[in-house]
């Protein structure tokens, strides 16, 4: 094996290590996404018209609550933590296109950074979206006290 392909092979090493460790957190419990996925049955690539946005809440350092103009409701997660996005003032959406889509090549801008937006899940109303939110807590909470005996 020559130094290229020794040097492809670890950097591939690295980048599945890397991506495994951001599904789930250390005590095995997988992650908002996951869970967002799996209540939702949805893969997280829904698209929002830049336009349609009506209002934006963050909701952690990694998730924002947006609201559509047909009184769709969004959950956007981003790839790595925004720090900034919890006490800005504003935030702006950036595309290829005229709308913002999961999967990483949108983005979320604030004045001090710029985050790839991971997934979106859509939902019919604001309601929806944050009793999904809470049930996703409760069970991540459950996984990490009774790892063994609840199903994720």
């Amino acid at each position: 094996m020559n130094i290229q392909q020794m040097t492809a092979l670890i950097c591939a090493s690295l980048l599945i290590a890397g991506c495994s460790a951001t599904q789930k957190s250390s005590s095995g419990t997988p992650s908002m996404d996951q869970m967002l996925a799996q209540l939702t049955e949805q893969d997280g690539r829904a698209c929002i018209r830049i336009s349609d946005i009506k209002g934006y809440g963050p909701l952690s350092d990694h998730m924002l609550s947006v609201s559509g103009r047909r009184k769709e409701h969004f959950l956007v997660t981003t790839m790595y933590s925004c720090l900034s996005m919890s006490d800005s003032l504003g935030v702006a959406f950036s595309a290829s296109f005229a709308e913002v889509c999961g999967g990483g090549m949108s983005r979320v801008t604030t004045r001090s950074e710029s985050c790839p937006i991971k997934h979106i899940f859509k939902f019919a109303s604001r309601d929806d979206a944050f009793t999904t939110i809470d049930v996703a807590k409760a069970r991540r909470e459950a996984i990490e006290q009774f790892p063994d005996s609840v199903e994720p």
